[in-house]
């Protein structure tokens, strides 16, 4: 009975979440056009006109290399992460010490959320392009960005984006898919681009991801309409 009520409990507090992150979702603008040192943001990308990116596990491979070095470069701080054959999520930390203006604009001095995603694009583009034959970009515009500005938006994002490829029904069970910051919740990762600290809760995370799992398919439906990565 009293586990029952635990789940019951933590069952209301993620639906809260998930509602909050719906509405963060619809009203937030897409492109903030500044970046703070120490905020935190959604970032996300595709590729044009939804084409697949990703065809072997070694594309997965440099790609996530060059995340795991331009993020040393960078000291840009990764919460989490998945990779899709067409697309891409972050969630990032802007560091606090490194730049004194980030202003999204010529005038303005690049953030390091801005260098980190164009260093990343550019280094995989070029990769891209030469073991694929192709020429000309392959995402299909500047990275959008979202602010994080509330704790039910951080929490939600966190299952949403380690849950991705059931979301996009890539797998049927997250533990095939390695491209996800899921296993680094889990201390499995391959690539271990995430580390624990207070910001994130690795425990709570295993112990809600039953729930998560029943939430995917409720943000997914708030998702398609608008046809939303």
């Amino acid at each position: 009975m009293i586990l029952n009520l635990t789940f019951i409990l933590r069952r209301t507090t993620l639906l809260l979440k998930v509602a909050d992150f719906i509405i963060d979702l619809f009203f937030m603008p897409t492109k903030p056009r500044e970046i703070y040192p120490n905020n935190i943001y959604h970032t996300y990308n595709r590729a044009t006109e939804k084409r697949t990116i990703f065809y072997t596990e070694k594309d997965y491979d440099y790609f996530l290399d060059k995340v795991f070095y331009y993020q040393e470069k960078t000291k840009v701080k990764i919460l989490a992460y998945s990779i899709m054959p067409n697309h891409w999520h972050f969630m990032l930390q802007e560091p606090k010490d490194l730049t004194r203006r980030v202003i999204n604009h010529p005038a303005g001095e690049q953030s390091q959320i801005s260098k980190f995603i164009s260093m990343l694009s550019n280094s995989y583009t070029k990769y891209f392009n030469f073991t694929k034959d192709h020429s000309g970009r392959i995402f299909q515009g500047p990275f959008k960005s979202k602010l994080i500005n509330s704790e039910g938006y951080f929490h939600t994002l966190i299952g949403y984006i380690n849950l991705n490829p059931l979301k996009h029904k890539i797998v049927n069970n997250i533990n095939d898919w390695p491209y996800t910051s899921h296993h680094d919740y889990f201390y499995k990762a391959q690539f271990k681009l995430i580390k624990e600290e207070t910001l994130i809760n690795f425990r709570e995370y295993q112990e809600d991801l039953k729930i998560y799992l029943e939430d995917i398919k409720t943000i997914e439906n708030e998702f398609d309409p608008l046809g939303r990565v």
